[in-house]
């Protein structure tokens, strides 16, 4: 009987797999600098916002960071110069990403909780 447990646990772990990786895709695959600058538009630096895109409700603060500007489909949005250049040098123009210069501009954008 515990052997018909297990098995139908591992079947049914099995089956549910392919949704999970799905539902990860759509995260991995969010950054849209547009939307994370709309959310802060018209707020101030450290602002709370909240906002629904993909199917997420995303919470964070506006602070300033660095907007690749034209589609730059090789940034994430986890790279830790998006959210250095602007803190030292407010008119930074371009980073360094990955071994390649990006060129864009420093605006106000939603910026996720993260850890200091």
């Amino acid at each position: 009987m515990n052997k018909n447990v297990i098995l139908s646990s591992i079947l049914c772990g099995l089956c549910l797999a392919p949704f999970a990786a799905s539902a990860n895709d759509k995260v991995e695959t969010v950054y849209n600098a547009q939307k994370y600058q709309q959310v802060c538009k018209g707020k101030s630096q450290g602002a709370q916002v909240s906002f629904a895109y993909r199917g997420i409700i995303w919470n964070g603060t506006c602070e300033p960071q660095f907007f690749a500007s034209g589609k730059n489909t090789a940034i994430k949005g986890d790279e830790a110069e998006l959210y250095t250049a602007c803190s030292s040098a407010s008119g930074a123009s371009a980073v360094t990403i990955n071994g390649a210069e990006v060129k864009g501009k420093c605006a106000l954008g939603f910026t996720p909780p993260r850890p200091k």
